[in-house]
């Protein structure tokens, strides 16, 4: 680790390093929740950036750019790649949530509104959208976003700037993580889902037993009414899960940061 102050590693001899670690944090912005929020003007992430990077460059190694232009692409797209990697260990599960809403209003039967809507245009919001926006605001609360830049401060001691990555392994982790939506999906909507596939049998066979009986009439207010009731009474799970989720961050990213480290670093 150098002991540099500020001003030494802002010196144009540390520039290629600056221009190197700089890679790595953009990568986090482009894909951390909070960070990666639309919402937020390129201006101020552009600015965030600078600063992470001013913080983190004083602890990173002295790294040299290469003397020529296409020389210069791999080292930057493998710092690009890891910040993203550290990125999309938070972005997966955020995914896993909103999808986890998505599925509950599926079944629930409220993706019909918009095609219901008077207002065809106007935007309705999901289920999604609303756990989402629960998973951000716990995740923020319990400082899951400063636990990420954390990570990315502390990669640099693993992997140096412009140090290779372990591309094979790097594949791997993407698989792993697209199957993490799935699996969070799954654990975060499953009292919704066991709730009203019970709701649906006890309906097929109520309309088996009374062929008369509007089904549909019936099963649209049972099955939103049970969903919703259902959904609120699960929020303390949803809220306990999330929070675990959040204690484990630090590890989780220490694990991503340790697969992509190539074996003879480790």
């Amino acid at each position: 680790m150098n002991e540099l102050s500020l001003a030494q590693a802002l010196a144009p001899a540390n520039w290629p390093t600056l221009v190197i670690v700089s890679g790595r944090v953009v990568g986090l912005m482009l894909a951390a929740p909070l960070w990666s929020l639309a919402g937020v003007p390129r201006s101020a992430r552009s600015a965030m950036a600078v600063v992470f990077t001013l913080v983190v460059l004083p602890s990173a190694t002295a790294t040299q750019l290469p003397s020529d232009h296409l020389g210069l692409v791999f080292p930057l797209a493998s710092e690009l790649a890891l910040g993203l990697a550290i990125g999309l260990v938070g972005a997966v599960f955020m995914a896993g949530v909103g999808m986890a809403g998505e599925v509950a209003a599926l079944q629930m039967g409220l993706n019909l509104g918009p095609a219901l809507s008077p207002m065809a245009e106007g935007t309705v919001t999901g289920v999604g959208e609303l756990k989402n926006l629960l998973a951000l605001t716990l995740y923020v609360t319990l400082g899951g976003h400063l636990m990420l830049l954390s990570g990315v401060a502390g990669s640099f001691q693993v992997i140096p700037p412009g140090g290779m990555l372990a591309w094979d392994a790097g594949l791997r982790l993407v698989v792993d993580l697209g199957a993490a939506i799935f699996v969070t999906a799954v654990q975060v909507a499953a009292p919704v889902m066991v709730a009203l596939l019970l709701a649906n049998l006890a309906l097929a066979i109520l309309s088996k037993a009374v062929p008369q009986l509007n089904a549909m009439a019936v099963a649209f207010p049972i099955t939103i009414g049970l969903g919703l009731l259902v959904l609120g009474a699960s929020l303390p799970h949803t809220g306990s899960f999330i929070g675990g989720w959040v204690g484990t961050l630090p590890s989780s990213v220490a694990r991503t940061v340790n697969t992509l480290t190539p074996a003879g670093v480790r």
